[in-house]
């Protein structure tokens, strides 16, 4: 019954099976919230670069802390999600859970993210690395449009806006890249966070009316 009310209103059910799901997923703001954690602390990290010198060891921490934080927290990003929900929210007000990461598209991410990687270590070792206002205002502009374009709502779109003109303001302000990275993180997470935990409350006191 369901799938011929969609085909006579000519809605393909497997799109609008994914689109109620991924607003099921982002309706409680804990994947901006961890994400807005991970962001800030990747900030952090990388202003020990714009404050110490190299070799130093609090830039040597920050280096290892990089390494250390980026792969395995971005791997371990959905599960914590999932930890986080069954803890502390689906006991309490109910919760449909997403449908498991589609690994052909995260094969694909991570193929493309160990491309870029490996040609930025390439053209750095060449001494052709583009500079650091290319890098910053790229990176500004692909990420925001991967926002706006995976969240699909009103509040993603806005974020992704703000992420590509603080990756464009730090590309022509002419930032190093520890200074760059260092202020499109920590704003872009900044916003991150706020916006989660406004979502979160919002949701919670929807539940609670609900329930009331």
């Amino acid at each position: 019954m369901i799938n011929s009310s969609f085909q006579d209103v000519g809605v393909n059910p497997d799109a609008a099976a994914r689109n109620l799901m991924q607003r099921a997923h982002n309706q409680d703001g804990v994947p901006e919230i961890l994400i807005g954690v991970f962001f800030l602390a990747v900030a952090g990290l990388m202003w020990l670069q714009v404050a110490f010198k190299p070799r130093s060891f609090e830039y040597l921490a920050s280096v290892v802390g990089l390494i250390l934080l980026i792969g395995p927290l971005g791997v371990l990003l959905p599960w914590l999600i999932r930890k986080f929900r069954r803890r502390y929210l689906i006991e309490r007000v109910g919760y449909v859970e997403p449908k498991p990461a589609n690994r052909k598209r995260l094969a694909v991410v991570l193929g493309v993210a160990l491309v870029v990687g490996a040609a930025a270590v390439f053209g750095a070792w060449r001494g052709a690395f583009p500079p650091a206002s290319w890098v910053l205002a790229g990176t500004g502009i692909f990420f925001g449009a991967i926002m706006a374009i995976a969240g699909r709502l009103p509040r993603f779109i806005v974020g992704g806006l703000v992420w590509a003109v603080v990756g464009c303001v730090a590309g022509l302000s002419r930032l190093s890249f520890a200074e760059g990275f260092t202020l499109v993180y920590g704003v872009t997470g900044l916003l991150s966070l706020i916006s989660g935990c406004v979502v979160l409350l919002l949701f919670m006191r929807r539940r609670d009316e609900a329930g009331a």
